[in-house]
């Protein structure tokens, strides 16, 4: 960012001062009513969350660079440079996302997200970043209309003319009327980019599960199909929902409907109920599949491994609290819904107690892994939601061949990919003094502690004692700053 474009970022967030102070007054002022103040409110967080966009887009910049000839000059550094908008002209340092994560809070994906956002806004739509910076649509409105237009494949030329033709709908209708009104003006700008997305919606196929926020013991299940498959299903999932009430299932069609779909997971058990009531997708000569005995329909049934968590009190008491991983929080009494009727492989229960268990060897073994993964639960970043199971564990010490006892518990922690980068060549720090308590110093200077409680933002109270200073200690993040 040059002098000049440095002036003008910092001298549009001083001009909402005067606004602000009105604000204050008006929350202040016991003659102004409820509704103006929350009027009052609303502006206040418009006017936050421009500045803390202005504040990324100048981050961008400032830690990102326009000229990729000149990134080889990098490569000693082991830095990468990336490039989040296509078309874009900015490229910006991978640990950027990372240190924006933490000031704000939020998961690593979270950031990621509102960073390539913005620096999409800044570059590709000169005019929805004007109406964030002149408080006409929140930053959130923003990012939709961005992400609509990313989605097209527009080109930056293509992104700019419609972006120019929405400008007067910003601030003025609601979002859902401002995405088709960015939709309709795509079909018009570029034509081809709208045919080629329409025909992308078509290749795509993909099935999801994810747990109701409200109740573990129940999942979403999303999926995208073919159209024929889709109407095929609904179908069979009908008949089996009409069988079930045959049979005297008194609860109503959408819960004998969601049974049904559970039904189908166990082929067997659906074709002992159905026999072959279609023969859709078979051979025509391909003779009819036998209709399975009881025995045989509950030999088919899956397997389930599921990681439990839960203390030697509940297990014995048979009441409490159980953390499944993917789902979270369990009612003891309640495990048993989780598994359903699948079998379960019972894994032995882990005590970890004081012990610091390791080896000589840089591989870990499967029983050190589950130590550390029982220890910590999840990634060992800060504000991090990563279940530990899915992620590599990483020597924070750097493993050195031919010390003893360097891949011990006191010395993993559990870290993606992108936590791993940063540490390793972007100037973090990462110290664990204590089994499962991680301090970690970014790039920038803030400081955290991660442990069992959560995370604890120490940069506050830390540079209230010089920062600057304790940057260059070589003591650990962890200890009282020098007076």
């Amino acid at each position: 960012m040059n002098m000049s474009d440095l002036v003008v970022s910092i001298v549009r967030m001083f001009e909402y001062r005067d606004d602000v102070s009105e604000i204050v007054e008006d929350l202040t002022d016991p003659c102004v009513s409820d509704i103006d103040k929350l009027r009052a409110v609303v502006r206040m967080r418009k006017i936050a969350e421009a500045t803390e966009a202005e504040l990324i887009a100048r981050l961008a910049k400032s830690n990102g660079w326009d000229d990729i000839h000149n990134l080889g000059k990098y490569d000693e550094y082991r830095r990468r440079f990336v490039r989040l908008v296509d078309d874009g002209v900015l490229l910006v340092d991978e640990a950027l996302p990372l240190e924006i994560a933490v000031a704000r809070q939020t998961s690593v994906m979270s950031a990621s997200w509102l960073l390539r956002d913005i620096v999409n806004l800044t570059e590709r739509h000169p005019f929805t970043w004007q109406a964030i910076q002149e408080l006409r649509v929140p930053v959130w409105q923003a990012q939709r209309v961005a992400s609509t237009c990313m989605s097209f494949g527009l080109t930056a030329e293509e992104t700019r003319t419609v972006d120019e033709h929405i400008q007067p709908s910003l601030g003025r209708l609601g979002i859902q009327r401002v995405v088709n009104v960015v939709k309709a003006t795509v079909v018009k700008v570029a034509p081809d980019a709208a045919a080629r997305k329409a025909l992308n919606a078509q290749s795509r196929r993909c099935v999801n599960t994810y747990p109701c926020v409200n109740d573990t013991a129940t999942s979403y299940l999303e999926a995208t199909l073919d159209t024929a498959d889709a109407v095929f299903f609904d179908a069979t999932v009908d008949r089996v929902a009409d069988v079930l009430a045959d049979r005297g299932d008194t609860r109503d069609k959408d819960h004998r409907r969601a049974t049904a779909v559970g039904i189908l997971a166990t082929p067997a058990l659906a074709l002992s109920m159905l026999g072959v009531h279609t023969r859709r997708g078979m051979v025509p000569d391909q003779p009819d599949p036998p209709i399975p005995t009881p025995k045989q329909v509950r030999g088919s049934l899956p397997v389930a491994r599921v990681y439990v968590h839960l203390s030697g009190d509940a297990l014995m008491r048979g009441e409490g609290v159980a953390r499944v991983e993917r789902l979270g929080p369990v009612r003891v009494q309640d495990l048993a819904r989780v598994v359903g009727h699948a079998r379960i492989r019972v894994t032995p229960v882990l005590h970890l107690g004081d012990s610091d268990p390791g080896t000589d060897r840089y591989e870990i073994p499967e029983s050190l892994r589950e130590h550390v993964l029982a220890r910590d639960g999840f990634e060992a970043f800060p504000y991090s939601s990563r279940e530990a199971r899915h992620l590599d564990l990483d020597h924070v010490d750097p493993f050195v061949p031919g010390r003893e006892g360097q891949t011990r518990a006191s010395n993993l922690a559990p870290l993606s990919r992108r936590s791993h980068r940063v540490k390793t060549h972007a100037g973090w720090i990462l110290e664990q003094p204590e089994p499962g308590v991680f301090y970690w110093r970014t790039g920038m200077g803030q400081i955290l502690r991660v442990g069992p409680d959560g995370t604890t933002d120490l940069t506050p109270a830390l540079q209230r004692h010089q920062t600057s200073r304790i940057l260059t200690e070589t003591g650990p993040i962890g200890t009282s700053p020098p007076a």
